[in-house]
């Protein structure tokens, strides 16, 4: 059994305010603000002027917010590794149903999130920034959302189709030019009100990474968005159609999508399978079998405990959108208790986490095509 800490923030203000807020918060975790950095004049100018006006476009205010940042801590903005990591990762399980399809007559959203906790800042925060929707959800790279529920009832998460994207070590190159998934996350939960706003600015946008998005809202809309090497195609579900579910995990489930697939990893299928199989097992989804699929272990649930290969449960997460809370653990969800957050100021501290220690099967790795 491994340790870690969880961190509840605020962050508040004008843009540049709260860049200049995660500078100190970084600067009191020494180990967390070295990774953020690259050396000075590492990163090519011809490419900073490129992303900077994406994101300008796409995502602004965040352009301020990184200089807040880089004044704090005294580095040139050309040093925060976020842009580095953003131009052009990680394994998931993605649910949405219908009010027709849940107990309670919401609509619900759930997922796991795994990974590896080294490289996550390990940090859930309540945003607000002038200008922009006020959010709650999991940040990454300190300027990236990996997940979150906006003021408006809409909630949006992700999960990576085949191997990682991104400009690091063993990461797949990217099939286009654009953005990796915590832009994309972000600025949803900050411009957007409703699923079809977040699938407008989705297939409008350039992204480089390979994801899944799934987006729910509190008016009874839910959707899934594939993109594969810039191909992109999407499913939105309303109270009156006739599916009342949606699932996927790390492999395209599309069939616009499905031609551009490389390769499909044997174990992302037996988790869409478990969750194909909890949806036609119940005719009516509940909150509390939502916690157990989440909870159960691989291969008959869809909770992992290998962080050391890149493929720990770092956060179990129910979006109830009608009542507008996420309820959630942070770590696994067989060692760590449920809280429930709604988009409000947090109360800040930090949590221990527990994350049970665990080696998967030779055959958890293989390829079917």
């Amino acid at each position: 059994m491994k340790e870690i800490k969880e961190t509840l923030k605020n962050l508040c203000g004008s843009s540049y305010e709260v860049g200049s807020q995660i500078g100190n918060w970084a600067l009191s975790k020494p180990n967390l603000l070295q990774a953020m950095l690259l050396p000075p004049k590492a990163y090519p100018q011809n490419k900073m002027k490129e992303i900077k006006k994406l994101l300008d476009e796409y995502c602004s205010g965040i352009n301020e917010e990184i200089q807040g940042f880089a004044d704090t801590v005294g580095v040139s903005v050309e040093q925060v590794i976020f842009y580095a990591m953003t131009y052009l990762e990680r394994g998931c399980s993605l649910m949405a149903a219908l009010p027709g399809k849940t107990e309670n007559g919401h609509t619900l959203l759930a997922r796991n999130y795994d990974f590896n906790d080294s490289m996550e800042e390990m940090c859930f925060a309540y945003t607000e920034i002038k200008g922009k929707y006020r959010h709650i959800g999991s940040t990454l790279n300190l300027f990236g959302r990996c997940d979150g529920m906006n003021e408006h009832g809409l909630a949006a998460c992700k999960a990576s189709n085949g191997l990682p994207v991104g400009n690091f070590e063993g990461g797949q190159k990217a099939g286009v030019t654009g953005f990796s998934f915590w832009i994309v996350i972000r600025s949803i939960l900050e411009n957007c009100m409703n699923v079809k706003e977040a699938i407008d600015w989705t297939m409008n946008a350039p992204i480089g990474y390979n994801i899944s998005l799934m987006v729910a809202d509190k008016d009874n809309h839910i959707a899934l968005l594939q993109c594969m090497d810039g191909h992109k195609a999407y499913r939105i579900l309303e109270a009156e159609s006739a599916e009342t579910y949606l699932n996927a995990t790390n492999h395209t489930v599309l069939e616009e999508i499905k031609p551009y697939e490389k390769m499909v990893i044997d174990s992302s299928v037996v988790r869409n399978n478990a969750i194909t199989e909890f949806y036609q097992k119940n005719d009516k989804v509940s909150k509390s079998a939502l916690k157990q699929l989440l909870s159960l272990s691989y291969p008959h649930g869809l909770c992992c405990h290998y962080y050391e290969e890149f493929f720990g449960t770092l956060r179990s997460m129910i979006f109830d959108l009608t009542e507008q809370t996420i309820e959630m653990t942070f770590g696994s969800p067989q060692t760590n208790g449920w809280h429930t957050f709604s988009v409000k100021p947090l109360e800040e501290k930090e949590l221990s986490v527990l994350l049970p220690q665990e080696k998967a099967s030779a055959d958890f790795y293989k390829i079917s095509r």
